[in-house]
This record gives C-alpha cells, sequence and structure tokens, in this order.
C-alpha cells in the first residue's frame, strides 16, 4: 500500500482548492476554517500566494487572481 507523503506543496494546494470550490472568493476566517490551518500557518502561505500573484487580499477577503 502506496503511503501518503505530506509535503510544503499541499498546505498551498488545499488553500487554491477551497478557494476554487467556494466561487474564488471569501474571507480570511471562512478559509482558514475551512482548511483547518492555523493562522500561524495559513498567512505566510497566503503572503506567498500573493507574492506568486495567484491570489490578492484586500482587507479580510482573499480572492484568486484569473492568469488569462
Amino acid at each position: 500500500m502506496a503511503e501518503l507523503v505530506a509535503t510544503s506543496q499541499y498546505p498551498r494546494d488545499r488553500v487554491l482548492w477551497i478557494l476554487i470550490e467556494n466561487g474564488g472568493k471569501m474571507e480570511r476566517s471562512q478559509l482558514r476554517s475551512k482548511t483547518t490551518i492555523r493562522y500561524s500557518r495559513l498567512n505566510p502561505i497566503l503572503d506567498e500566494l500573493v507574492k506568486e500573484g495567484r491570489i490578492k487580499i484586500t482587507g479580510e477577503i482573499v480572492t484568486l487572481v484569473n492568469k488569462t
């Protein structure tokens, strides 16, 4: 049986997946709740995604950026 190996990519993928599943936009607190990632781990992930241009944060709203 294959073992599931957690990587540093997994939490980022989970954040993006949950945003996609919820229309690409949600409050930071809702995102934290749905990802079950504590703010101490979530905030650096969000910062990294902002730097990459994958999301934007306005106030407490996290929004996917459509790269076309």
